[in-house]
């Protein structure tokens, strides 16, 4: 019997196939098929997303997995349904919030797990839409700073109400407010600090918006 059964047993309670299981892991169908048949052991640098995604103790399974232990990990008790949980990409690019970066690129770094429900209480948009970067500069002080982290939908491309926005200007990628003028479809680009001067549009529709700030928060410490 492979070592790994239970984690194949796991999946199927979810009621996930294991094309789905990769889909949700970001990974290959035919490396989970390996571990599954007991092939290979999880890379060192998965140990943590399997953990994550199945409820599993990570110290727990990186000990199984390195062989210190022949006790298979149990799913932590009171942990959410599997087929709940979503994976959010952490991007290395940063938002512009002054002087720009050269490019918007969707280079993974990591992933924010959640429930489904737990997204729900912020956002109606679709997990596979958002994306989390980190903004820099001092533009839109004091509503955002360095380091603060911006959770976008990539998926609005055309500015569809006021609000904060990526944009894209030359190769340059900047947070900015857009307010629209309903009458004539103007609109007006704005940072938040008021050094900078406000940019009026002729149309709204001009923009080229990169996605839409759905939601951003500070680093404390």
């Amino acid at each position: 019997m492979s070592k790994w059964k239970f984690l194949e047993d796991l999946t199927k309670d979810a009621g996930l196939s294991q094309a789905e299981l990769a889909k949700r892991l970001n990974w290959y169908q035919t490396r989970i098929s390996e571990v599954f048949l007991d092939k290979a052991n999880i890379p060192a640098s998965r140990v943590y997303d399997f953990a994550e995604f199945f409820g599993l103790d990570y110290k727990q399974l990186k000990d199984y997995n390195d062989g210190k232990t022949d006790i298979a990990p149990v799913p932590n008790k009171g942990i959410a349904r599997i087929a709940d949980i979503i994976k959010i990409d952490v991007l290395d690019v940063r938002a512009c919030c002054g002087n720009g970066i050269e490019t918007f690129t969707e280079n993974v770094i990591g992933h924010q797990m959640m429930t489904l429900p737990a997204l729900r209480e912020f956002t109606n948009s679709a997990p596979e839409n958002i994306k989390i970067i980190k903004a820099i500069g001092e533009s839109m002080m004091p509503t955002i700073h360095t380091d603060d982290i911006v959770w976008i939908d990539i998926s609005v491309k055309t500015p569809t109400s006021d609000g904060l926005y990526i944009l894209c200007v030359g190769s340059d990628l900047l947070i900015r407010r857009i307010q629209i003028n309903p009458f004539d479809n103007t609109a007006t680009v704005i940072a938040d600090n008021n050094k900078y001067l406000p940019i009026p549009r002729q149309n709204y529709r001009d923009i080229n918006v990169v996605g839409k700030v759905i939601y951003h928060m500070r680093k404390t410490a």
